[in-house]
């Protein structure tokens, strides 16, 4: 007797939608291959990212506590897949696919040093830190090496869409990529395409934030 198919795995390519506000409860998400980047639209109409999800990270729509939550919105970044789950049947999931409970909680781990982060430089609310951190997260996830030392992004980026990433502008990235490079902290491979140095922005964030904790 087989068991009851209680994932369904589905396809979404390039910039197509998961889930928006209001939608997408009640279901847990898990990123089999591809990225899914989920974000929250801010009221000017800008948006900021929650997380930039790879493989086995686990998602879900926000739970609307007491009416305060506004919803989230989650796309494809690149071709993805995504298993999708009940959340009530995610305990006997994972019971029956023992595998999928180690990568999870590893993905788990990963989300949750994510969002602390994300909540850190937050506060900090200087636009260099969270463009630097968002290309750290980038250089993690879908980094190869290069020959000269660096770590080439392996997904395209365009101005405008690390904008959308950071709750920016593509003027402001645009002056503060710029930036980074005459530090020799990024460096252009083309069109929408780059490569960065993750150790030396990483003492940039730390640098910039520590001088906005000193004002």
């Amino acid at each position: 007797r087989s068991r009851p198919q209680r994932t369904t795995t589905v396809s979404f390519v390039k910039g197509q939608e998961v889930f928006g506000p209001g939608r997408g409860a009640g279901l847990i998400y898990i990123v089999r291959t591809g990225c899914i980047r989920l974000y929250k639209t801010l009221p000017d109409g800008r948006s900021i990212n929650l997380g930039l999800l790879g493989p086995n990270t686990v998602f879900a729509q926000e739970d609307p506590y007491e009416g305060l939550s506004t919803g989230a919105s989650a796309e494809a970044l690149v071709d993805s897949t995504v298993s999708i789950v009940e959340a009530e049947d995610l305990a006997t999931v994972i019971t029956e696919t023992p595998e999928l409970a180690s990568s999870m909680v590893q993905g788990m781990t990963r989300r949750l040093t994510e969002l602390q982060t994300l909540a850190e430089h937050l506060l900090v609310r200087d636009t260099s830190v969270r463009l630097a951190t968002t290309l750290m997260t980038l250089a993690r996830g879908f980094g190869r090496p290069t020959a000269d030392g660096l770590t080439a992004i392996t997904l395209p980026l365009t101005h405008q869409s690390l904008a959308n990433m950071i709750g920016s502008n593509r003027v402001t990235v645009t002056r503060k990529l710029i930036e980074l490079q005459e530090k020799g902290l990024v460096k252009s491979l083309g069109r929408n395409a780059i490569a960065v140095d993750p150790d030396a922005l990483l003492a940039h964030a730390q640098a910039a934030a520590d001088a906005k904790d000193d004002l």
